[in-house]
């Protein structure tokens, strides 16, 4: 039995902006049935330039809220500000985890593409030579949901290196939506009326009808290797497909179209309120989503810091490099060394605050969604993760990973220490979990104690 959840009215307009509200519980489908099996989920959430990894990490073991370092006081619960609202505790469903070693994997700054990756690049370092995690468990996970996975970012980089962190084999970029509008048009539109036949849609059909058919003309004439490339083509036009019968399931109602936003919290807002409900209304159970590449995030709109410590309108990227670097913020050049690196450490900590505040609003919209056997998050691993962890050296060590979510019985509340193990032994603990057998993944062995 589904119960169908209150009309979603996910605007409000003002100020010439389109601002998402909450998810609120009386949004999501109820299901009442105690008897469906518990669904898989994963959710990837990539926030750029690292952290300072000594005002970030906790002791190995329980999560103390007494004890909490700087960087991650929030987990506890925080205050409304500007279009996010206040967010209840998230300390009991987060594991952290420290010292993993990403170095070896990406070998060079900055590069957000290589984020979900346990290999090294191709030619380039920038292109993963194998499936990023993501596209690893959407193989597994999908299902019978229509979107095989989602990748969402919000920013309009569109190098290589910047501009997604979601690949399949060879190499290959996950296709990216960078508008809010975009992925609620690719999701929802035309999927909940009975006014007859969508034209849109079914001109958009016959496109692909009339591009698969020249396609398997052409095949005949193809080598091996291009046979495979066009094998990689089909599949996409065969996911097109699918997706554009999609309806949302039973009880599920669209939610109005968000127009266009323009800002990267904005989008990644948007972002997180329409995959959240893109999964309960089971039209995905993958989802990647990259706040922003390692450039062009900013807090104008946010009081971060008081006095001195305000992070003001420099760039996360600026903030992160403190003193010594030609890319910082200069307004400290003046003052005495150790009052400056005091005042620069405080502004990144202040930002790393406003990332983990971003990711438990992620973490409470999946808890407000109850599902047959407990909530979107019972269901899912939801992983924290950035492309440096320490962003002043850019070093690729001691990244900063949070884990919440019960998928597999994964158990939340405490700190694991992975001791300079390598990525590729974080991602085949999170495989693990799913139930897929990796003794080994990527040359790593699973971390044990995840």
């Amino acid at each position: 039995m589904i119960i169908r959840p209150l009309p979603r009215r996910t605007l409000l307009r003002g100020a010439g902006a389109a601002l998402a509200l909450p998810l609120l519980d009386a949004m999501m489908p109820r299901r009442a049935s105690a008897q469906a099996a518990a669904k898989q989920r994963f959710f990837a959430f990539f926030y750029p330039n690292g952290t300072d990894p000594g005002r970030w990490e906790p002791a190995a073991g329980p999560l103390d809220a007494a004890n909490l370092p700087e960087c991650l006081v929030d987990m506890n619960g925080f205050d409304a500000e500007g279009i996010w609202p206040a967010g209840d505790a998230i300390l009991s469903d987060v594991t952290v985890v420290t010292g993993t070693d990403h170095s070896g994997v990406s070998t060079d700054i900055h590069i957000p593409s290589m984020a979900l990756s346990a290999v090294g690049g191709m030619g380039n370092n920038y292109t993963p030579s194998e499936p990023t995690l993501d596209q690893y468990l959407a193989d597994h996970l999908r299902g019978d949901t229509p979107f095989r996975s989602l990748s969402l970012t919000s920013t309009g980089d569109q190098a290589i290196s910047q501009g997604t962190i979601s690949f399949r084999a060879n190499g290959q970029p996950e296709s990216s939506i960078r508008s809010p509008q975009q992925l609620f048009e690719n999701l929802f539109a035309g999927g909940t009326t009975d006014t007859g036949p969508d034209p849109a849609k079914l001109r958009r059909q016959g496109l692909l009808d009339l591009v698969s058919e020249d396609a398997t003309r052409l095949q005949a004439r193809l080598g091996q290797a291009d046979r495979q490339r066009l094998e990689q083509y089909f599949d996409a036009i065969s996911e097109l497909e699918t997706q554009l019968n999609a309806t949302p399931g039973a009880g599920c109602s669209a939610p109005e179209d968000p127009g266009m936003v323009s800002g990267m919290h904005q989008k990644s807002k948007l972002f997180i309120d329409l995959s959240v409900l893109a999964m309960a209304c089971d039209l995905t159970n993958v989802v990647a989503l990259q706040y922003s590449n390692s450039w062009d995030i900013a807090y104008g709109d946010y009081t971060l810091g008081e006095g001195l410590e305000s992070v003001g309108t420099w760039s996360d990227h600026f903030i992160s490099h403190k003193l010594d670097d030609t890319d910082r913020a200069t307004d400290l050049d003046g003052l005495n060394r150790d009052e400056a690196m005091a005042i620069a450490n405080a502004r990144v900590v202040a930002c790393s605050r406003f990332k983990v505040r971003r990711y438990a609003y992620l973490i409470n919209a999946m808890k407000s969604v109850v599902t047959p056997t407990g909530t979107l998050l019972d269901e899912s691993l939801v992983l924290y993760c950035s492309e440096n962890g320490d962003g002043d050296s850019h070093a690729r060590t001691r990244m900063p990973v949070l884990l919440a979510g019960h998928a597999g019985g994964f158990e939340t509340g405490r700190c694991v220490a992975a001791k300079d193990k390598p990525t590729a032994a974080l991602h085949g603990a999170i495989i693990g979990r799913y139930g897929i057998e990796v003794s080994n993944y990527a040359g790593a062995a699973p971390i044990a104690d995840l």
